[in-house]
């Protein structure tokens, strides 16, 4: 392939690149009527341990931030 014909591919893959997004990211429904969505910023450190623990305990990020506010709030 000569490299105007690989320069002329490439443009025609621009050319033809979707206008929309492939993915779409939808989030997580509350399962109750009782949860309310809420985000904030984390240390990326605490962030990387609190998933490494969701993975070992087989449990979600979720449940184990909410089971600490509920144990902080009951103290």
């Amino acid at each position: 392939m000569s490299k105007n014909e690989f320069y002329s591919l490439i443009a025609k893959a621009q050319a033809s690149k979707p206008n929309t997004s492939i993915q779409k990211v939808v989030p997580e429904i509350s399962i109750t009527k009782n949860e309310k969505q809420f985000s904030f910023y984390i240390d990326k450190t605490i962030l990387r341990k609190l998933k490494t623990k969701a993975l070992e305990e087989d449990r979600s990020v979720k449940s184990i931030i909410n089971e600490s506010i509920h144990n902080y709030l009951n103290q």
